[in-house]
């Protein structure tokens, strides 16, 4: 009878550890339909299960230990949630959001504040290219509104530390606030232990070490880039020849504020100095080589840019870039003498050195 009775209480704490969860995607655009819809782990990248898109309506079931954050990726198109026990409602239309369970609710409220500050960059972009504000003052409001958005990723951790939102706002925290290895390690000690187990805080740490050892002041690291035609081409290739300073711009195709900045400092920086002591070069990074040629034709790029056969992202880990645009500027003896300014900022401290130079 001891035997049976443990036998079932058993599975009963086997149960209670594996609960069910449903999905219901209820998509506006018709044109999703027949379209593969995916669910992947934030942390992982894995795919947790696919379904094809039928009549704008998708359902995705499954059984779960501990609840997660997800992307739902269809059609290229991501949204972000939460998989937790219970059925939970997307709307996918022009906004996206999902409903009807505790962590997404919650999720939705730091998403509407993010939101607000989406529209403040807006705004401040807007007023920038209607020259209503200077690059100055532009520069200072991102600033204010980084730390803005810095203190909601901290403040949703803070009050969720046990559960999958509170890991993927610390995740977001780390990655966004650009700490030293010291910081990360002062920060991670006072986190849940479990939180060191993660991919993307690992991966925060290690591009911690890796913007540590290629800070300002220290040598340049090489890498090679493989392109679509089978040519391999080197970052060694292109710097300290013939005694030029070598800016590096880290950039996408879909990025916004890669494109203003190829556009604006890049551009202007190009004009002044090109064939007189400076070059530019461009890696194209987290992007399809396709739709990096489609730009490089569009904006039109002068100077080269290095494309490989892939999706690159080797480059910008060795550098431990999480953000791009990203742009350094090295010297002819190979140091690494400016990294991480944009705008006017670049273009000022770029105009000193040349002109120090001279």
């Amino acid at each position: 009878m001891r035997n049976l009775i443990s036998f079932f209480t058993l599975v009963a704490l086997m149960a209670s550890c594996s609960q069910g969860y449903k999905i219901n995607v209820n998509i506006a655009d018709h044109t999703f339909d027949g379209k593969m819809a995916y669910l992947t782990n934030y942390d992982t990248g894995d795919t947790i299960d696919s379904v094809k898109v039928t009549e704008k309506h998708l359902t995705l079931n499954g059984d779960i230990d501990s609840s997660y954050f997800a992307r739902l990726i269809v059609d290229g198109n991501r949204f972000g949630m939460i998989v937790e026990p219970g059925e939970i409602n997307v709307e996918w239309g022009e906004n996206i959001i999902a409903r009807g369970t505790p962590l997404n609710d919650k999720l939705n409220i730091v998403n509407a504040d993010f939101e607000k500050l989406e529209k403040e960059w807006d705004t401040i972009s807007e007023d920038l290219k209607n020259e209503k504000i200077s690059e100055d003052e532009a520069e200072k409001l991102n600033s204010s509104l980084e730390k803005k958005q810095m203190d909601i990723f901290l403040k949703c951790y803070q009050g969720n530390k046990n559960n999958a939102l509170g890991v993927w706002a610390f995740t977001n925290y780390l990655i966004y606030g650009n700490f030293s290895t010291k910081e990360l390690e002062e920060i991670l000690n006072k986190a849940p232990e479990n939180y060191r187990s993660y991919k993307r805080i690992k991966k925060a740490v290690s591009d911690a070490q890796a913007v540590e050892n290629t800070a300002v002041g220290k040598m340049y690291a090489d890498f090679e880039v493989k392109g679509l035609d089978g040519n391999v081409e080197k970052l060694s290739d292109f710097v300290c020849k013939d005694g030029n300073y070598t800016l590096v711009d880290f950039w996408a195709s879909w990025c916004g504020p890669c494109r203003m900045e190829i556009k604006g400092a890049l551009t202007e920086l190009y004009n002044k100095y090109n064939g007189k002591g400076l070059q530019v070069i461009g890696v194209a990074v987290w992007d399809k080589p396709e739709d990096t040629r489609t730009a490089i034709d569009k904006l039109p790029i002068p100077w080269h840019v290095m494309v490989g056969d892939h999706y690159m992202t080797e480059q910008t880990d060795l550098y431990g870039i999480s953000g791009i645009p990203h742009i350094m500027l090295i010297d002819p003896e190979g140091i690494i003498v400016l990294r991480g300014l944009n705008g006017s900022e670049l273009v000022e401290a770029v105009d000193k050195i040349m002109t120090n130079k001279k």
